[in-house]
């Protein structure tokens, strides 16, 4: 997983340090593939994830892509290439989960056999499912990416924020993820 600070993916970012970022900034991965021929297979980010810590499994998540598409629910999330070659590349809008300032991103990315094969979803605006598709899956993989250091702000309202007209989705996600936490702690 390479992280970019520029839409044309031009610039990566360091990961030998803590990547800092600020609430609402916008934020590039890629995900490629070495090793494999690439005529023959693309790579196909199934599905992200960020967990305010570092363990996939964590119960308290955000899913950023979904069965190879958006998460309809985050409208800051774009696939921009996926199951079209060795690279899949996809960015959104950063956000924070409460009372943490980290975040951690996960993907579960599958090779996909071309020959005689659709590797690319079809994902269409409220329509979560993918295109029903015959694909061949060869390997698959879980690789991990962070902290994605959030930077402190002068706003100190809600930790999960972002400007703009997903506000209300905003308050939605701080209280589910409040509660969520809140029975975390609890148990």
């Amino acid at each position: 997983m390479i992280p970019y600070e520029d839409e044309g993916f031009l610039s990566p970012l360091s990961t030998n340090r803590n990547i800092e970022m600020e609430v609402d900034e916008m934020f590039y991965m890629e995900v490629r593939t070495e090793g494999v021929d690439q005529r023959q297979f693309a790579t196909v980010l199934d599905s992200c994830w960020a967990t305010p810590v570092n363990h996939p499994s964590y119960p308290v998540r955000w899913d950023l892509i979904t069965s190879n598409c958006p998460n309809p629910q985050d409208g800051t999330v774009e696939v921009i290439q996926n199951g079209v070659s060795t690279v899949a590349r996809f960015s959104f809008r950063m956000f924070t989960f409460t009372n943490h300032t980290e975040i951690f991103l996960h993907c579960s990315v599958n090779l996909c056999l071309l020959r005689n094969n659709n590797c690319t979803a079809h994902c269409y605006p409220g329509h979560h499912n993918r295109f029903r598709r015959d694909i061949s899956y060869h390997d698959s993989a879980a690789m991990s990416i962070g902290p994605l250091v959030i930077r402190a702000q002068q706003n100190t309202g809600a930790l999960i924020q972002r400007n703009g007209a997903p506000g209300l989705l905003t308050s939605i996600v701080t209280l589910i993820v409040s509660l969520l936490m809140t029975r975390i702690l609890a148990n």
